[in-house]
Formats: structure tokens, C-alpha cells, sequence
């Protein structure tokens, strides 16, 4: 997923001024460049602009992460970690884009091309006897 205008510009935005105590739940963009306490759900995009601070597990089709998350995030699709983005909990994702600059603290799983989780090798099938 590229960082394209349309996919920055929300249906609905929360402001930099604007703070959240509770859930937000979207059918379409979302872009976050308040502060957001709770739990954050868009069937679509979203997009947290470099002055957010979200302190919420986060679900979404699509994200770009630009300012900072605590807490868990699940994407079905992309997720791209932005220069500026700031992640510290879980992520699930489709596909997954890490800028240069951009912090990560936290488990990450991926779905494979065909759509299952690839599990972990095991660390004995790999040594020789």
C-alpha cells in the first residue's frame, strides 16, 4: 500500500485538538491526529498522523502509522510503519512496510501468500545430528 493523498484524508477525522475517551468505530477512512483512548475499528483505512498518540487496540483493512500506538493492531491488509511511527504492542497484518526511522516493540504475525500463518520452526528440526 502506498501513502497516497486520498488514503491520508479521511471520511472522518479526529483533529489534533480533539481527545477520545472510548471506543471509535468507523465504516470508512479514518484518520487520527488527536489523541484516542479505548479501541479504534475502521472496516476501511486508516491513517495516524504524526501527532497522534493512541493508547487503544486498533483494527483496520488498511493503515499507516505516523504517530504513536499502544496497543495492539490488526490489519487484514497493509500496514505500513511510517518514519515517525511509533508502535509498542502486538500487530497482525497481510503485508508489512517498515520505514526507516520508524520504532517497533511487540510480536509480529503475517499471513503467507495463500493466507495461513506460517508457524515457527521448530529450533531441533534445524540442528544436525
Amino acid at each position: 500500500m502506498e501513502k497516497k493523498e486520498g488514503m491520508q484524508n479521511g471520511e472522518s477525522i479526529v483533529g489534533p485538538s480533539v481527545k477520545i475517551d472510548g471506543d471509535l468505530k468507523s465504516q470508512g477512512n479514518l484518520r487520527i491526529d488527536g489523541t484516542v483512548t479505548g479501541k479504534v475499528k475502521t472496516s476501511q483505512n486508516l491513517f495516524v498522523g504524526e501527532s497522534a498518540k493512541i493508547s487503544a487496540d486498533v483494527e483496520a483493512e488498511n493503515a499507516i502509522i505516523s504517530g504513536i500506538v499502544q496497543g495492539n493492531v490488526k490489519v487484514s491488509g497493509a500496514l505500513v510503519l511510517g518514519k515517525t511511527g511509533r508502535l509498542v504492542g502486538d500487530m497482525s497484518c497481510g503485508t508489512l512496510q517498515v520505514e526507516e526511522g520508524a520504532y517497533f516493540a511487540g510480536k509480529c504475525t503475517m499471513k503467507d501468500v495463500n493466507g495461513g500463518v506460517i508457524e515457527p520452526i521448530e529450533e531441533n528440526a534445524t540442528k544436525k545430528k
